[in-house]
């Protein structure tokens, strides 16, 4: 597909699903749902789910993730409409079951480059989110730690959704291209450090953690610690001052369908 989608006719014909079952979408013969995962504050309450992607085939077999998405071979334009697809459903399957909470959205930086060049941002994204009931100041845009060759671009956009009071995390940091250099560029509500960071800590090299958390507080960033997977990683977490705390040791990402009752709303330690 070489067409970018850019209005609602567009992405309304590749949405499966209703409110009550959730919304999927289908794209190059394959069906994409969401998933989420709860992120948690330092005291261990919910703080909000990430909003993350899950692979079929149409015939219900799982596909892996990340081949799909990053392999080399799929055209910009489609991962610009994929990205962009997956933030309806889960704007969508956000608003329809859960009853609080931030939700944080991925966002690659291609993507929010076109959105707001042909202001795809402005014209369909506030209008949903407001449609939808939901509060932007609970909504939080993750920027992939994708490269960008168009960086003046890249930070020309984020100032624009900054000035309109759009909460930003940064993904990542520590690989690829979410970098020191970036964080100073775009000035996060939030930096999310890549699990390798914390596992490093924890084996005893704790100069990239120290280094990435004293970033983060010269740019009044609060610090989310990624990987947390088991009681060694949340303790060490919490010493270290994190805000927030994310990883398989308070819940894998669940499809809506997992959901058979409700999380609670703290985590016991």
């Amino acid at each position: 597909m070489n067409k970018i989608l850019r209005t609602v006719d567009d992405l309304e014909c590749h949405l499966r699903g209703t409110a009550s079952d959730g919304y999927s979408f289908v794209y190059k013969d394959k069906v994409i749902k969401s998933a989420f995962q709860p992120i948690i504050t330092h005291d261990g309450q919910v703080f909000g789910y990430e909003a993350l992607m899950r692979v079929y085939d149409l015939d219900g077999s799982r596909f892996q993730t990340e081949p799909f998405f990053t392999a080399n071979d799929l055209p910009i334009n489609d991962k610009i409409n994929i990205d962009r697809l997956a933030r309806v459903i889960h704007l969508r399957n956000f608003a329809c079951f859960f009853d609080a909470g931030a939700l944080f959205l991925n966002m690659s930086p291609d993507a929010l480059i076109d959105n707001f060049n042909n202001k795809s941002g402005p014209k369909l994204l506030f209008p949903r989110v407001k449609s939808l009931g939901l509060d932007c100041n609970n909504i939080y845009f993750e920027l992939l730690e994708h490269h960008c060759e168009a960086k003046d671009d890249l930070f020309t956009v984020i100032k624009q959704m900054r000035d309109k009071g759009v909460k930003l995390a940064l993904d990542d940091y520590g690989s690829q291209a979410s970098s020191e250099s970036r964080a100073k560029s775009v000035l996060p509500d939030i930096i999310k450090m890549d699990k390798s960071l914390l596992q490093e800590y924890i084996a005893g090299d704790t100069k990239r953690l120290t280094d990435a958390m004293a970033l983060a507080k010269s740019i009044g960033a609060r610090v989310l610690l990624e990987g947390v997977e088991d009681q060694l990683a949340y303790i060490t977490a919490i010493e270290l001052g994190a805000d927030y705390l994310q990883g398989y040791y308070f819940g894998r990402p669940k499809l809506l369908n997992e959901f058979r009752q409700p999380l609670s709303t703290a985590i016991s330690s």
